[in-house]
């Protein structure tokens, strides 16, 4: 369950998003909108790029953690 912490433009403050629930991001001017699951939609201050690079740093440290719990890592070596 990956989270982001993001900062929102209408009530302003930080909110955590899970990135499994978001359906997709829209770009409007200078507005970055999330539609998520559930019908939940959040305007935050961050740029697309800059969601798109916490998703990414998140996944990658996930994925990076279970292939070295499997033990994976050392057979590679």
């Amino acid at each position: 369950m990956p989270l982001l912490k993001l900062n929102r433009i209408n009530k302003g403050g930080e909110i955590l998003i899970n990135s499994e629930h978001i359906l997709f991001i829209e770009v409007e001017s200078r507005t970055t909108t999330i539609h998520m699951t559930g019908n939940l939609l959040f305007s935050v201050e961050e740029p697309l790029d800059g969601i798109a690079q916490k998703v990414e740093v998140i996944e990658t440290a996930r994925i990076m953690n279970a292939i070295q719990q499997s033990g994976l890592a050392e057979k590679r070596g």
